[in-house]
Formats: structure tokens, sequence, C-alpha cells
């Protein structure tokens, strides 16, 4: 998924401010996401992607990762193991 993908694909769900204000006050960049996070092949944990978000994630940064996950989650980009511990990025 490319920046202007991940754009269309909010707006077309009518969310692109609202995600794109909670990613400022996460202090998340969209290129960011979309490299890291949206176009990993991996599986997700909040620890791994903290830790290439900060480098050394305090447990504020965790929260902000964690939260990052529910709502991509929320709005079907990222999807959740049973547990809720690992995450797969659903975007194409």
């Amino acid at each position: 998924m490319t920046d202007e993908q991940f754009g269309a694909y909010l707006s077309e769900r009518g969310k692109a401010d609202e995600v794109i204000a909670a990613l400022d006050q996460l202090g998340f960049t969209r290129e960011f996401v979309v490299r890291n996070v949206l176009n990993s092949r991996e599986e997700l944990t909040v620890a791994q992607t903290a830790m290439l978000w900060q480098g050394m994630p305090n447990k504020h940064d965790r929260k902000r990762t964690h939260q990052l996950f529910a709502m991509l989650t929320e709005i079907g980009l990222l999807e959740a193991d049973p547990n809720g511990e690992i995450w797969r990025s659903n975007a194409k």
C-alpha cells in the first residue's frame, strides 16, 4: 500500500480526518505507518513496532503503539490474533 492508497482508503470510509488527527496526536507519521506497519509482511507486535519507532520505547510509547494498532484494526487495515498480541496487515 502506498501513502496515496492509504489516504484513498481512509477517504472512502470517511475516516481520513479522524485517523490523520489520531496519528498526529499519537506521534506517528503516515510514512512510518505505511512503511513499517501496513506494508509489513511479518507478524507485528507492539514491542517490535515501538522499537522501530522510538529505538528504546517506554511504556507510554508501547501504549501509543497499541492504540495505533487498535485504530488500524477497527478500520480493517490490521487483523489481530485471538489473544490480541500479534497483528497482520490486511493492506494490499
